[in-house]
């Protein structure tokens, strides 16, 4: 259940899913600017795993009414997760140790992680589209080219895992790697000098674009790209991730799962125009995700702890959304300043993954619950699958915070 923050000058009433008295003091004051912006719609929504980010909380949905703000959108757009049954029944005797540590050194070996890339150019296919940000054109070929289908570092993780009834599944999650980061800082840049032409008085981190004007629909257009290159870098990892398991699996019939019929996408970190109550808003989720009713969606812990498979449930006062995961409690360098490799270790017992000094702003311990979190949301979504990590596969950390 949520409750009501009201602060005063504020546009827009905040529905809050984490406790008032939870809430960071970097991410409440983030918060209060949002609801005082000038251009906010009626209602905002905090996820129950809110935390600080960048210009705006990363667990938020923040509306605005005839205009995108790029930073609402987050630096990583199209960021999301993919999940796939694979009809693959859990076989602790068979799959054991050497089986995960060998399905997951091959699947890094197909899938580059961290600062690599691949070495020849991808296929681009319907990617290979002029964006409306002319000067970064060229990193369509130069960058998204060879980084379609990789993962980056951070909180980026490809993995196995296995329901309450024995199946196997896979997960991915990534998002639009360098080419998204700078479509991000380039509009963002227009932005603000259209802002402070216009007089609003929302500073750099909250500035905004006008939706009937070219440079508003031309970060649409640009967004959209970035989204759609996204998903099609987690389609291409996910192939990777089935392929590396049907190796290993050699006897099984496979005839089932040979495609990727099934698999869940949903997306965080984007912008859509959508309808609630009498209002058409500009609706940003940054870290959080759809949750329309009946709409299935994925919500993951970190690589220590199980992930949902959930259903939402069509709650207007979340704008019909969910959190997009558990949620940071440290920041990276605190967690690198707090956490031992020993207590890293500990905290995958139960699984078949590696700790590394690399990534070890991504133990465990540097989150939230995760059954916290999405206990605190059950008016908004409804547990269809719990998933248990198996094996995790990680590049190295340098990510920012969103």
């Amino acid at each position: 259940m949520h409750t009501v923050l009201e602060f005063p000058d504020a546009q827009a009433v905040v529905h809050s899913w984490l406790p008032e008295r939870e809430i960071e003091p970097g991410a409440m004051e983030q918060i209060i600017t949002a609801a005082r912006h000038p251009e906010v719609g009626p209602v905002m929504a905090v996820m129950p795993d809110c935390h600080v980010g960048y210009g705006v909380t990363i667990g938020s949905v923040f509306p605005t009414v005839n205009t995108v703000l790029p930073n609402a959108v987050g630096v990583d757009i199209g960021c999301g997760m993919c999940a796939l049954p694979t009809g693959i029944q859990f076989d602790p005797e068979r799959m054991d140790r050497g089986f995960w540590r060998a399905w997951g050194g091959q699947v890094s070996r197909d899938v580059p992680t961290g600062f690599s890339w691949h070495k020849q150019q991808q296929e681009l296919g319907d990617l290979e589209r002029t964006l409306r940000a002319g000067p970064l054109q060229h990193l369509v070929r130069d960058r998204a080219a060879v980084q379609l289908g990789t993962l980056s570092g951070g909180n980026h993780f490809l993995e196995a895992q296995v329901d309450q009834d024995g199946q196997i599944w896979l997960m991915v999650h990534s998002g639009s790697r360098a080419t998204g980061l700078k479509i991000a800082g380039f509009h963002n840049e227009l932005a603000f000098a259209n802002s402070s032409a216009r007089g609003l008085a929302a500073g750099r981190d909250l500035a905004s674009l006008p939706l009937n004007d070219e440079l508003g629909q031309d970060y649409l257009h640009d967004m959209t790209w970035a989204t759609d290159f996204a998903l099609a870098s987690r389609k291409q990892m996910m192939s990777s991730l089935l392929q590396a398991l049907h190796r290993l699996l050699p006897s099984v019939d496979h005839t089932a799962g040979e495609s990727l019929t099934g698999m869940i996408n949903i997306h965080h970190n984007f912008a859509n125009l959508e309808v609630h109550g009498d209002a058409e808003l500009m609706v940003h989720r940054k870290g959080a995700t759809s949750a329309r009713d009946g709409e299935i969606g994925i919500i993951p812990g970190s690589m220590g702890s199980s992930s949902f498979i959930v259903r939402g449930r069509g709650n207007e006062a979340s704008l019909q959304s969910c959190s997009h995961g558990a949620g940071r409690r440290m920041g990276r360098k605190q967690a690198k300043q707090r956490i031992s490799e020993a207590e890293f270790v500990a905290s995958l017992a139960g699984t078949f993954s590696k700790a590394s000094k690399s990534y070890i702003d991504e133990a465990p311990g540097a989150y939230k619950s995760i059954d916290e979190v999405v206990g605190r949301q059950l008016d908004l979504i409804e547990v269809l699958h719990v998933l248990r990590p198996l094996m995790t596969v990680k590049g190295d950390s340098g990510a920012k915070e969103d």
